[in-house]
């Protein structure tokens, strides 16, 4: 009797993906999947969501033969996306965009995506359908979920691209948050990705064509990217009291051992060396839960841009001395800020991936990090490993954790970033890439 795997595969993928709405927010990248899929979906999203329930239990156990079975229901997905594309009604709906999100994180857990593509979606003109629903989206069932889920990657593509954001708060009429902290949070995050993008726009500009109303431009520009960076940093200061964290200093130490760990002189997949994850940073950070963790970093992700953007902007200035522009802050200051939210975000990294549980012991087994918050722990490491001028040691342990992410964590993209990163780079003087 044959075992239909694919039955099987999707509970297994919805129980490990879930996060908690322990911030009562309820928007989490995919926590809509499995009432989205008990309401009778499309069989493109059907077949999306098989691909990625398949390929995320191959990686999670020795069964080889359900990557075959996941490419194949990709393969279907894709076809049936992109008939519903040739039509505006279907093209419109939920379904269909919950669809390409599936098809994403399947990419995403099988390291189908290429180095360019990562936290991408399907160039299917997603940004136009969005704006076209129009505010009647967030009127569906599933359409603030939609909205979030597939908003949140464009933005990662925005940042790393240095360009402006493509869906912007015009697009974003109504609250899609209940926790007004998160909703803070994810339009300061569009803000961000706003001056980011305009800094690189004003660099494009020819020096011969830089005139008064250029600088005025930039001036305002310069004082947008202070009052964001300030707001981001009152977020970081001033936490709800019951989304506060401790701290747990720790020298740097061997992580006990685990079925979890890695090894840094074994061949990783495709004869890579896997670098080790097997060490703490100096100090561990011990937050109320995996949410919470999951929010900070993501906030503190999306602010490492605006290190490189000050730096940008201040390239700028120099080139026009006698203009009167907002003062920036100093390269020492920049590097102090970006010094202590790289040390953040690293500091979190055993609480996150269950080396540490939540009352600061060390666990000697290493629970597998749900998948969930998987992908926003590759997102923050993967920027990080962007920074030029990182301590060697503190860079191998970051490529340990994104190569622990692609096998305990069963997101293979976690791999392919690991490699990335690992290449050698043409040394810049400061920032990130």
């Amino acid at each position: 009797m044959s075992t239909d795997w694919a039955s099987q595969s999707i509970p297994f993928f919805f129980a490990s993906w879930h996060i908690p709405d322990t911030l009562q927010t309820n928007r989490a990248l995919f926590n809509y999947f499995p009432a989205m899929f008990a309401a009778s979906p499309s069989p493109c999203f059907v077949e999306a969501v098989s691909a990625a329930a398949l390929a995320y239990m191959a990686n999670t156990s020795s069964m080889d033969h359900l990557n075959k079975m996941a490419q194949e229901s990709y393969g279907r997905a894709l076809a049936g996306v992109m008939l519903a594309m040739s039509n505006e009604d279907t093209a419109r709906s939920d379904e269909t965009l919950a669809a390409v999100a599936a098809l994403s994180a399947y990419e995403g857990i099988s390291g189908r995506k290429s180095r360019k593509e990562t936290f991408t979606l399907h160039r299917l003109g997603l940004s136009t359908i969005l704006k076209l629903r129009g505010p009647d989206q967030f009127r569906t069932p599933f359409g603030r979920d939609v909205f979030v889920a597939i908003n949140r990657i464009l933005l990662w593509k925005d940042l790393q691209e240095q360009r402006r954001p493509t869906l912007g708060l015009i697009d974003w009429p109504v609250a899609l948050h209940s926790n007004p902290a998160v909703e803070s949070s994810a339009r300061l995050a569009v803000r961000v990705v706003d001056v980011c993008g305009r800094a690189r726009e004003a660099a494009e500009v020819a020096l011969a064509d830089r005139d008064l109303e250029w600088m005025q431009s930039l001036g305002l520009l310069i004082q947008d990217a202070l009052d964001v960076d300030q707001e981001v940093q009152q977020q970081l200061d001033s936490p709800p009291k019951n989304w506060r964290w401790w701290s747990l200093p720790v020298p740097w130490a061997t992580r006990p051992a685990s079925s979890n760990s890695s090894s840094s002189s074994e061949p990783g997949e495709n004869g890579d060396t896997q670098h080790s994850s097997a060490m703490y940073p100096s100090r561990i950070d011990i937050y109320p839960n995996l949410t919470i963790a999951t929010h900070w970093n993501t906030v503190r992700g999306n602010r490492l841009p605006i290190f490189r953007t000050f730096r940008n902007l201040s390239l700028l200035t120099q080139q026009h001395p006698l203009f009167g522009f907002p003062t920036l802050p100093s390269v020492a200051d920049l590097t102090n800020s970006l010094n202590a939210t790289v040390a953040d975000i690293c500091a979190s990294v055993p609480f996150l991936v269950g080396d540490v549980d939540a009352s600061g012991r060390l666990s000697d087994t290493g629970a597998r990090i749900q998948g969930g918050h998987v992908l926003a722990l590759i997102w923050a490491l993967h920027m990080m490993c962007g920074i030029d001028g990182l301590e060697p040691g503190l860079k191998a342990w970051m490529l340990g954790v994104l190569a622990r992410m692609g096998t305990a964590g069963a997101f293979k993209q976690g791999l392919v970033l690991s490699r990335l990163h690992s290449e050698p780079t043409v040394p810049r003087p400061w920032g990130l890439t």
